[in-house]
């Protein structure tokens, strides 16, 4: 009886362990996402760097459209255009582009362990990007101690700019050379959102955002002059629409466009663009913003000559100036039509940047190439906005759009349309009016400085998490950790 019952109890717990073993790997099985990646490959990692260098990286735009003067704040609460900017600001920018680059660091170790040159080489490109673009905002900042794989360094040393760019051109001409090769692996299509695996549309982009950089630089660096030319001359860059790095809203990678809404009563174009575009009265506005009208639907501002005026407001001012103005136009909070893109660099942008070259001597060329390139970097950003061919090839023979003889006349056109073709990206049109001090900029009488700001302030949490590093970065500045401390190629 005894051992019946002994036995009894051993049988018991035996099926108890049993169930609970049983239960445990049920659970187990229950809270395991069989989706879920265990090992995470190259291309997977590609992906997302990809997206988040063409989408979050510009997460922070609206920031630059009030400082490019693309926009002008109505509400009387945001008040970014007269550079009353939140600490938030600053770190918008600068934590987001790190968390990125943490991204990068992950896809270039798995890209060496994997053989994939590509991969590696795109790595670079978009590495060179986000931290050119970071330095341009802010001057030096950690470059080459920020980012060390698994070894966390919350106190990395600040790079001067002259660093930085320069360390990314090499990294351009390695990205060049890794992307000329095609390993098994290549770039899986529907795994890379700017160009569906085309290496040499990569080598475009890598020396199309060398051209840019150097277009910087010359400013105080006059052997660029050369590697301008040679790249010019080359003749490997962004040549068309569809080589554009950007990311579109085609309903490829589940990314739809949505219909475009006015922001009328807290948002208006700023009036230095808005001005610029009437002269002009280009073509590309009715796709920009939509016209202020009064209750029943008439436009409310026209010129003397009867065109509808798309009527901005000057930035920088005192509320009570920005309430006089009535009828403001209204930019888009979206971008008309399927592409509604997250662009981060055109081939109108390099067509311009061709013209300027010749016109200063930089290549060669003479006054009809270079009104070759102006016109086809026009059409290019027309196109891009959706313009129809009638309109775009009405607006070239305007006689204040066709390219004067005049060299600086010719050199001040270009500018205004290399600012025009910024729309959208305020950050580029804002660095590219430091760049060539054009088009006139408006001082406003509200502005926190009494000229147009050169830089980003740094994020408020450096001073306390990297105090030292941080004084010394200062020390590198002009001005100090100020708004009108110039970067160091900025005009």
């Amino acid at each position: 009886m005894i051992r019946h019952f002994i036995n009894h109890k051993v049988i018991s717990f035996m099926l108890f362990v049993v169930v609970l073993c049983t239960a445990c790997n049920d659970f187990e099985e229950l809270n395991t996402d069989p989706t879920r990646l265990t090992d995470v490959d190259a291309a997977s990692v590609f992906t997302q760097v990809v997206f988040d260098t063409g989408m979050r990286s510009r997460s922070y735009g609206n920031i630059g459209n009030y400082i490019g003067q693309y926009w002008t704040n109505t509400s009387l609460i945001d008040q970014r255009h007269r550079y009353d900017f939140r600490g938030s600001d600053s770190e918008a920018v600068y934590d987001v582009i790190y968390g990125i680059r943490n991204d990068i660091a992950d896809l270039k170790q798995r890209a060496n362990e994997e053989g994939l040159d590509d991969y590696l080489g795109a790595a670079l490109v978009l590495d060179t990007y986000l931290m050119t673009y970071l330095t341009d905002v802010f001057g030096p900042v950690p470059f080459t101690e920020s980012v060390a794989g698994d070894q966390l360094n919350f106190t990395p040393a600040f790079d001067q700019q002259e660093i930085i760019y320069r360390q990314n051109l090499d990294s351009l001409d390695k990205a060049y050379e890794l992307l000329a090769t095609q390993p098994g692996g290549n770039f899986i299509r529907g795994g890379d959102p700017f160009y569906f695996g085309d290496n040499l549309k990569w080598r475009k982009f890598a020396n199309s955002l060398k051209l840019r950089m150097l277009m910087k630089m010359v400013n105080v660096d006059q052997s660029a002059k050369g590697e301008i030319s040679h790249l010019i001359e080359q003749g490997e860059l962004i040549a068309s629409v569809d080589e554009n790095a950007a990311i579109i809203y085609d309903g490829r990678f589940g990314l739809e466009s949505a219909n475009s809404t006015g922001t009328a009563g807290s948002v208006a174009l700023g009036a230095t663009f808005a001005d610029l575009m009437h002269e002009t009265l280009d073509p590309r506005r009715s796709h920009m913003a939509r016209l202020g009208t009064d209750a029943n639907g008439d436009v409310i501002n026209v010129d003397e000559d009867r065109n509808p005026i798309y009527l901005g407001v000057p930035s920088g001012e005192e509320p009570d100036i920005i309430r006089n103005f009535n009828g403001l136009a209204a930019p888009y909070t979206g971008l008309n039509g399927l592409t509604a893109p997250s662009l981060i660099l055109s081939h109108a942008e390099i067509e311009f940047y061709m013209a300027e070259a010749i016109l200063k001597g930089y290549a060669p060329g003479n006054q009809d190439d270079a009104r070759a390139h102006y016109e086809a970097g026009i059409r290019s950003s027309c196109e891009w906005w959706g313009v129809d061919d009638d309109e775009i090839g009405a607006h070239l023979t305007k006689e204040n759009v066709q390219l004067s003889d005049n060299v600086d006349e010719a050199l001040e056109q270009i500018y205004r349309e290399e600012y025009i073709n910024f729309y959208y990206q305020g950050y580029d049109g804002w660095l590219n009016y430091r760049r060539v001090g054009a088009p006139a900029f408006n001082i406003g009488s509200a502005m926190l400085a009494d000229d147009i700001m050169q830089r980003m302030v740094y994020p408020p949490l450096l001073k306390e998490v990297n105090g030292e590093n941080y004084d010394q970065a200062v020390q590198m500045l002009d001005r100090g950790d100020d708004l009108l401390s110039k970067g160091w190629w900025s005009n």
